[in-house]
C-alpha cells in the first residue's frame, strides 16, 4: 500500500469516528463545588461547619498563630521562648514585625489571615447555595443564611481588628478574579453589616430556631441567645478596632452600650473536644515547667494588686536587677497569704483551677521558676484552666465572658460621664469576685480609689518622689475599670489584653499595633511586603504607665 493510501485511510476511519457519538465519563474525583453541595442536607451541614472556622482561626487550630503572639504583645503573657515567636514578639524594645520570606513568626502571621479569610468565603459560598436550592422550608432556609451572615461578620470582624487590610469576600464575586483588599476600617463597617443582617433575617423568621447544638458546639441557641451573642460581637469589634486612644475614644460609645446591655447575661462556653473540631488549644504547654515552660504572668501587672510595699521596692530597683516579688494582695483572684508558702497552700477554695473558682492565679513552687525578662518574670502562672487541661481540653471554656462586654458598658459610660452605670458595672466583679472596696461613691476619673496602702490596682506614679515611675499610686477609676478587665478576660478571648491595651495607650513603645497583609498573601498579589510595629511605622507611642525607653524599661 502506498504512503498516500495510508494518508486517505487515516482520514476516512477519523471522519467516522467524528460521526459517531462519544462516551463522556464525569470525573468523580474531580473538585466540583456545585455537585459537592448540591443536595439540600450537604449544604446545610456545611454552613453548620462555618463558626468551627472561627473557633478555628482564632484560639482553637494551632499556637502557630496570633492569639499566642498577641497574648506577649499584651503583656498576658511572657516568655523568653522563641517557640510560635513569643520571646521576640514579647521582647523589649519592641523589634518590627518583618513581613519578609521566612520572617520571625511568618508562620503564625499567615494562619490567622487564611483561616478567617475560609470562614468568610465558606459563609458566602453556603448563601450563593441557598439562592438556588431550599433546605426543605423557608424558615431553615432562613435560619441557615442568618447564621452564614454572622460567621461572615464575625471573620470580617475579627480581620480587622489584627491586620490592617482584607479581602471583603460576597457571594457576588466573580470566581476568577482575585477580591482587592480593603482598609480595616471597611473591613469592620462589613462586618457591622452582616451581623445585623444576621439578626434581621432571624428577626423575621424567628420559628426556625434554635440553632442545631453542633453548630457552635453545645449552644443550641434560641433567637434571644443568638442576638445577645451577635450583639456583644458588636460591642466588642466596636470598642477594640481602634489603634489609637483619639480612635477608641471616637468610637460609637452609645451603641457599644447598647449592644453590651443588650448582650450575654453569662459567660458564653464552647463544648470543646479537640478529637470532635472544637479546641482551645494554648493550654497545651501553658502548665509544663523545667525548659519547656512557656507562660508566666507579667510581674508589672501582678505587682499591680500587691498592697505589702514589694511592688514600690520593684519599681525603684534598676530595670536590669529586678527579680520576682510576692504579691500580697487584698484581691481575692490572687492566692492569699503573706509567704509564699502560704499562697501555694492557698488551693482548698471550691472551684480552684477551672473558671468558677479562686484564686485566678497561683504561686508556683520555687523549683518551677524560669529566666525571662527583668520587667516581666513572676511567680505567678495563671491556673483557671488547669482542669480543662488536665481532662485533655474537653469540657467548656469561655470564649467570652459577661464581665468583658459588661465592662464595655462601663468604659462607654465613663467616658459619658454617668458614673452610677459606670461603678456599678465595674463592682460587679470587683466587689463581688475580688472583695475589693466599692467604687460607687466616685464622680470622677481623677480621684484615687479607695483602699488607702492596700488599694487595688497600685499604678506607677509618673510624679513619684524618686523619679518617674519609680513608686506607684492608687489608681483612678479609669484604672479601677482596667484591672477588672484585665482580670475577668484574661486567657479567654481572642487578643483580649493586645486589643484593649492598643485603644487604651497601654501597649509598650514600639509595639506593633496591626499585623501587615502577610507577604504570602503579597507574593501572589504581587504587591510590595511592609513591616509594622518597633521604630517604624505602625509602632505604638510612648504606654502609659511607663512602659516606654527611660520609663520603667
Amino acid at each position: 500500500m502506498s504512503k498516500l493510501r495510508y494518508i486517505v485511510v487515516g482520514v476516512l476511519a477519523l471522519s467516522f469516528i467524528a460521526c459517531k457519538d462519544t462516551l463522556v465519563v464525569e470525573d468523580q474525583t474531580d473538585p466540583d463545588r456545585d455537585r459537592a453541595l448540591g443536595r439540600p442536607a450537604d449544604v446545610e451541614a456545611f454552613i453548620g461547619s462555618t463558626y468551627a472556622q472561627i473557633q478555628n482561626a482564632t484560639l482553637g487550630g494551632s499556637n502557630d498563630d496570633l492569639q499566642t503572639q498577641l497574648q506577649v504583645m499584651g503583656m498576658e503573657n511572657t516568655s523568653a521562648l522563641a517557640n510560635f515567636a513569643m520571646g521576640p514578639r514579647g521582647a523589649i524594645p519592641r523589634t518590627p514585625i518583618e513581613n519578609t520570606r521566612n520572617s520571625t513568626g511568618d508562620v503564625g502571621n499567615f494562619r490567622d489571615f487564611t483561616v478567617l479569610h475560609r470562614a468568610a468565603r465558606m459563609a458566602v459560598i453556603g448563601i450563593a447555595r441557598l439562592n438556588v436550592l431550599t433546605l426543605g422550608s423557608p424558615q431553615q432556609d432562613a435560619r441557615a443564611r442568618s447564621f452564614a451572615r454572622f460567621v461572615q461578620g464575625v471573620a470580617f470582624g475579627n480581620l480587622a481588628l489584627a491586620y490592617d487590610s482584607a479581602a471583603i469576600v460576597s457571594e457576588n464575586d466573580d470566581p476568577q478574579a482575585i477580591v482587592a483588599l480593603s482598609s480595616y476600617t471597611d473591613v469592620m463597617a462589613a462586618a457591622l453589616v452582616e451581623l445585623d443582617s444576621a439578626i434581621t433575617i432571624a428577626r423575621a423568621s424567628p420559628t426556625g430556631f434554635p440553632l442545631p447544638a453542633a453548630w457552635i458546639s453545645g449552644n443550641a441557641l434560641d433567637t434571644t441567645g443568638y442576638f445577645r451573642f451577635i450583639r456583644s460581637y458588636k460591642a466588642r469589634f466596636r470598642a477594640s478596632v481602634g489603634r489609637s486612644p483619639a480612635a477608641r475614644a471616637a468610637a460609637d460609645w452609645n451603641a457599644i452600650i447598647a449592644d453590651a446591655n443588650a448582650g450575654i447575661t453569662a459567660d458564653f462556653t464552647i463544648a470543646m473536644n479537640p478529637a470532635a473540631g472544637w479546641d482551645v488549644v494554648w493550654p497545651v504547654q501553658a502548665f509544663a515547667t523545667g525548659p519547656a515552660n512557656w507562660h508566666q504572668m507579667s510581674q508589672f501587672w501582678m505587682g499591680m494588686a500587691d498592697g505589702s510595699g514589694g511592688y514600690d521596692s520593684w519599681l525603684a530597683t534598676t530595670p536590669a536587677n529586678r527579680a520576682p516579688f510576692l504579691v500580697v494582695s487584698a484581691d481575692k483572684r490572687f492566692p492569699q497569704g503573706a509567704s509564699r508558702g502560704a499562697q501555694i497552700a492557698d488551693t482548698l477554695r471550691t472551684g480552684f483551677r477551672t473558671f468558677s473558682g479562686f484564686p485566678y492565679v497561683r504561686a508556683r513552687q520555687a523549683g518551677e521558676d524560669q529566666p525571662g525578662q527583668p520587667l516581666q518574670i513572676s511567680m505567678y502562672d495563671f491556673y483557671r484552666s488547669r482542669a480543662f487541661f488536665v481532662a485533655g481540653r474537653i469540657g467548656n471554656y469561655p470564649i467570652m465572658t459577661r464581665a468583658e462586654i459588661r465592662l464595655l458598658a462601663a468604659e462607654g459610660y465613663l467616658r459619658q460621664g454617668n458614673w452610677t452605670a459606670a461603678t456599678a458595672r465595674i463592682d460587679s466583679s470587683r466587689v463581688t469576685n475580688a472583695g475589693l472596696p466599692s467604687v460607687s461613691a466616685m464622680t470622677d476619673t481623677t480621684s484615687q480609689i479607695p483602699g488607702a496602702g492596700a488599694c487595688v490596682p497600685h499604678v506607677p506614679d509618673a510624679a513619684a518622689l524618686a523619679g518617674p515611675y519609680k513608686a506607684s499610686k492608687c489608681g483612678t477609676l479609669w484604672d479601677a475599670l482596667k484591672w477588672e478587665y484585665r482580670m475577668e478576660t484574661m486567657y479567654t478571648g481572642y487578643g483580649m489584653w493586645y486589643f484593649a491595651g492598643r485603644g487604651w495607650g497601654d501597649l509598650p513603645q514600639g509595639t506593633a499595633l496591626y499585623w501587615p497583609v502577610p507577604y504570602q498573601e503579597m507574593d501572589t498579589r504581587r504587591q510590595a511586603f511592609y513591616s509594622a510595629g518597633g521604630s517604624g511605622a505602625g509602632g505604638a507611642p510612648n504606654g502609659n504607665y511607663g512602659l516606654y525607653a527611660g520609663g520603667v524599661y
